[in-house]
């Protein structure tokens, strides 16, 4: 079926694909795939769940289309009559995208882009057309880096922006967002001069269960909180009832209001216990977690990320220690960070939590295994601070 106009506003007067198009993508925008059944799509829809089956065979083909529909969206945003590149900053404007793509990736479906959709292939031909100099390692890395700062800081700019101190400079994030993707389509500012080298990363991984470590509490207590953490690997924090904590946790629900209060209360233990247990098992006396290191810390990355989808809470930018960490050494050694140094802390923090949650996805586009990257893309980031901060280990 042809893609339906993307422009077209959901109403009880369109056409029923229309309808149920524009339906699902407001669904899937907020929820994964598996917790949104053809029913409840046909009801935001206005239509007959029957309908589904009549203009796309099944759920799944329905949801595929709305993918499609947004990429292909996207990709004439990005892509303006003979460029190269994609426009760096044009994901800021389609965050239905964003999220939609994001949500499939968390929920481990398989509606991936479909394979001959051209983003990757098109901007790796064009990438290698502006600089033929550079090998297939290098343009695989440079497209790579480039689509995870990008996701990155559209998934979780509200936080990050939080996190480094930039509430009144919210804006100056963008501009230097597509500042360091154009340095890079072009080699220019800190990516200037040298060959591409790799550096040596280290990721020690978890080091005790953030389900299993001991703390001194109750054993209900520990309990919920533990139920809390495989909890929020799978969905937002707003879709996870009381009831469900409880269930999960194998415990009264009752205890939960007498241990802490509130449902809301235990998901927020619960995410700083994944934060801590990161930065616990990756940094170490005068160093910082390594580039990169979050890959090996699955429920952290997921956790943060299905935080930053949940648009019914208020964001708050203590879940990112690299970025904080970031700050204190270079208040330490070269006194308070301007602006735009900030920036680039953030946009090295989002860069490495995008590519740690989309690498299945890259490493199906470019076709390859995307850790064979990882020390390229270390070393470009690294020279993206102003100052040394990943020493080698």
């Amino acid at each position: 079926m042809a893609a339906l106009d993307a422009d077209q506003d959901l109403s009880s007067e369109l056409h029923p694909a229309t309808a149920l198009i524009d339906a699902a993508t407001e669904l899937l925008s907020a929820e994964p795939p598996s917790a949104v059944s053809g029913r409840r799509i046909a009801s935001a829809a206005g239509v007959n769940y029957a309908q589904i089956h009549r203009h796309f065979g099944s759920k799944r083909e329905l949801c595929r289309q709305v993918l499609d529909r947004l990429s292909d969206a996207f990709v004439a945003d990005a892509f303006p009559p003979g460029a190269a590149v994609p426009t760096p900053g044009t994901v800021m404007r389609h965050d239905s995208f964003v999220r939609v793509l994001t949500q499939i990736q968390l929920d481990q479906a398989t509606l991936d882009l479909r394979p001959e959709h051209p983003i990757i292939d098109r901007y790796r031909d064009g990438l290698n057309a502006l600089r033929p100099e550079l090998n297939s390692d290098a343009l695989d890395t440079l497209v790579a880096l480039s689509c995870a700062m990008q996701l990155g800081v559209s998934i979780h700019r509200t936080p990050l922006v939080r996190s480094a101190g930039l509430d009144d400079n919210a804006d100056l994030v963008d501009r230097e967002l597509v500042l360091m993707i154009e340095h890079l389509h072009a080699g220019r500012g800190p990516f200037t001069g040298g060959r591409f080298t790799s550096r040596r990363l280290h990721a020690r991984g978890p080091q005790a269960s953030a389900r299993s470590r001991a703390t001194g509490r109750p054993q209900a207590e520990q309990r919920l909180v533990a139920a809390a953490v495989d909890l929020l690997a799978s969905r937002t924090p707003s879709s996870i009832s009381g009831r469900r904590l409880a269930t999960r946790a194998g415990v009264n629900y009752g205890l939960i209001h007498h241990y802490f209060g509130s449902a809301s209360e235990v998901l927020a233990q619960a995410s700083r216990q994944l934060r801590d247990h990161y930065y616990e098992a990756e940094s170490g006396p005068g160093l910082i977690p390594d580039f990169f290191s979050a890959r090996a810390h699955p429920g952290y990355v997921r956790a943060l990320t299905h935080i930053a989808l949940d648009t019914k809470l208020a964001a708050t930018g203590d879940h990112f220690p690299v970025v904080g960490a970031l700050l204190d050494r270079h208040r330490s050694r070269h006194g308070e960070p301007a602006a735009p140094e900030r920036c680039r802390f953030l946009l090295v923090a989002a860069a490495q939590l995008a590519w740690s949650l989309f690498e299945p996805l890259f490493a199906t586009a470019l076709g390859r295994n995307l850790i064979e990257l990882e020390p390229q893309a270390a070393t470009l980031l690294a020279r993206m601070l102003s100052f040394e901060e990943y020493p080698a280990r």
